[in-house]
C-alpha cells in the first residue's frame, strides 16, 4: 500500500523552499487587482474555465466569485483541460479536429532572482492547435501530450503533439510525432523521452497493443524501441516520477525509467477483478509512488508498481462512478457516484473513506454528468452541477462542503487555471 506520507522529491522541495524564501523576502502580500507589475506575489485562488454544453465558455474568478469574461468558441468543447503549468485552458473540439486556447491571465515567471506572479485579464488566443481527433491528454512535469487518434476510415494516421506553457505562448507545439496508422491511443511525456502506443497493421481493434519509446530530437522524435511486453486493448495511462502505467485487458503494464534506461513489468488482473471488467483509466499524483486504476462501472484498485500488486479499494459497493479526481496534494481521491454523493478517500489511511458528502442534489441520469476540478493554489475542489446552476465547493482540509457559487447557467465541463502553490495547505 501507499506509505502514509509520500516523500517529496528533493528537487521539488528545493524549488518550493526557494520560491517561498524569495516571495517572503520580496513581497509581503498582494491584492486582487488586475495588474501587479510592482509586486512579486499575487494572493489568488485562480480561476475556473467553465462550459455549458454550447459554444459559450465562461471564466469565473474565484477571488470574487464572479464571471469576468465570456467567450464564443468555434464549436462546443468536448473536453476542457489545463495546460502543463496551468496558465491556459485547452478547449478540445474533438470531431472538428482542433483545440482552442484560453489564457487564464494568472501565471508566474522566473525572473532569475525571484519568481514573479501576474494576475491579468483572461484572453481567447487567436491560435488553434490542429489535429485529427484530439482525444487523450496527459501532463507530466511541465510537459503535456495530446494524442490525436486520427481517422481510420479516411486513412488519416494518429499523431502525438507535445506542449509546454511556453510553447503555447509562442503559438506552437514543442514537438510532434506522426504515427503510421490511426488508433485510440495515449502518450506519456517524460522529459526528452516520450512513451506512446503501437497498433499492429491489420488489427481489427482501434486500440493499440504495445508501447514504444521515442527520444526528442529538436521538434521531432526518434524511435528508440518497442517493448516486447504485450498490452492487449491498451487504454488509459498515467506517469509519476519513476513509472508510467498503461491499462490492458489482462492487467496493467508498468514502464520504469532509470535515467535513460527503460524496463517493463506486467501486473496481471487480480482474482477479484470482475470477469467483464478491465482497468481502462489510470490516475495518480506526481509525488505518489502508486497509481489508481479504474474499471467500469465503479471498481477502483491501488496499483503498486514496486511491489507489483493491484489491490481493490472498497469505497461504495454497487455504486457507479460518474466523476473522479486526485487532489493537488495527492492525499484525497474524490469519487462522485451516480446518486450525487461525493466520496473522499484518504491516501494517508490506505484509501479509507474519510467523508461522504451530498454534493449534487439533482443528479443527471444521462450525460453531461458533473465534472470535478482541483484547485492547485488552495486545498479545494469544485464540481459542476448541470441541473443546479451552481458550482459545488469542497473544503478538503475539513472534508466538508463550503458555500456554493451560484450561476445563471448550468455548468458542465470545467478546469482550473492559476499558479500552483506547493504549500497550498496554508490557504
Amino acid at each position: 500500500m501507499t506509505p502514509s506520507h509520500p516523500p517529496i522529491p528533493r528537487r521539488r522541495w528545493l524549488a518550493a523552499a526557494l520560491s517561498a524564501t524569495l516571495l517572503l523576502a520580496a513581497c509581503g502580500g498582494g491584492s486582487h487587482g488586475d495588474d501587479h507589475d510592482d509586486e512579486h506575489h499575487v494572493d489568488t485562488l485562480g480561476r475556473l474555465v467553465i462550459a455549458d454544453g454550447s459554444t459559450t465558455v465562461r471564466v469565473l474568478d474565484l477571488d470574487g466569485g464572479n464571471v469576468v469574461q465570456n467567450y464564443t468558441l468555434d464549436h462546443a468543447p468536448s473536453a476542457l483541460y489545463s495546460s502543463p503549468s496551468h496558465r491556459y485552458a485547452l478547449a478540445v473540439q474533438r470531431t472538428q479536429d482542433q483545440v482552442q486556447v484560453i489564457d487564464g491571465g494568472i501565471y508566474q515567471e522566473d525572473h532569475g532572482d525571484h519568481l514573479h506572479d501576474y494576475k491579468r485579464n483572461p484572453a481567447l488566443l487567436d491560435w488553434r492547435l490542429p489535429g485529427v481527433r484530439p482525444t487523450h491528454y496527459q501532463a507530466h512535469d511541465g510537459l503535456a501530450a495530446f494524442f490525436m487518434d486520427g481517422l481510420e476510415a479516411s486513412s488519416l494516421p494518429a499523431q502525438v503533439v507535445v506542449l509546454t506553457d511556453a510553447s503555447i505562448a509562442a503559438r506552437q507545439a514543442l514537438a510532434s510525432l506522426p504515427l503510421p496508422r490511426a488508433m485510440h491511443g495515449t502518450a506519456e511525456p517524460r522529459g526528452n523521452f516520450l512513451l506512446t502506443t503501437y497498433r499492429e497493421a491489420g488489427s481489427q481493434s482501434t486500440l493499440p497493443s504495445q508501447v514504444e519509446l521515442y527520444q526528442r530530437n529538436g521538434s521531432g522524435y526518434s524511435f528508440v524501441q518497442r517493448f516486447e511486453e504485450a498490452c492487449p486493448g491498451l487504454h488509459g495511462s498515467y506517469s509519476n516520477e519513476s513509472h508510467s502505467a498503461f491499462g490492458c485487458t489482462d492487467g496493467v503494464l508498468i514502464v520504469t525509467q532509470d535515467g535513460s534506461s527503460f524496463s517493463t513489468r506486467k501486473l496481471p488482473n487480480p482474482d477479484d477483478m470482475p470477469v467483464d471488467a478491465r482497468i481502462g483509466t489510470i490516475l495518480g499524483h506526481p509525488e505518489r509512488s502508486t497509481f489508481i486504476g479504474i474499471a467500469s462501472p465503479g471498481h477502483f484498485f491501488d496499483i503498486d508498481p514496486v511491489a507489483g500488486t493491484l489491490t481493490r479499494i472498497n469505497w461504495a459497493e454497487g455504486r457507479t462512478r460518474r466523476a473522479h479526481a486526485m487532489d493537488a496534494q495527492g492525499r484525497h481521491l474524490l469519487i462522485l457516484d451516480d446518486q450525487g454523493t461525493l466520496h473522499l478517500l484518504d491516501g494517508h489511511a490506505g484509501w479509507a473513506v474519510r467523508a461522504r458528502l451530498p454534493a449534487i442534489a439533482s443528479m443527471p441520469t444521462a450525460a453531461p454528468f458533473p465534472a470535478i476540478a482541483v484547485n492547485r493554489a488552495a486545498n479545494r475542489a469544485y464540481l459542476s452541477d448541470p441541473n443546479g446552476a451552481r458550482i459545488v465547493v469542497v473544503d478538503l482540509d475539513t472534508a466538508t462542503l463550503a458555500t456554493p457559487i451560484a450561476l445563471n447557467f448550468n455548468p458542465t465541463l470545467l478546469t482550473w487555471v492559476g499558479i500552483e502553490r506547493h504549500d497550498n495547505h496554508a490557504h
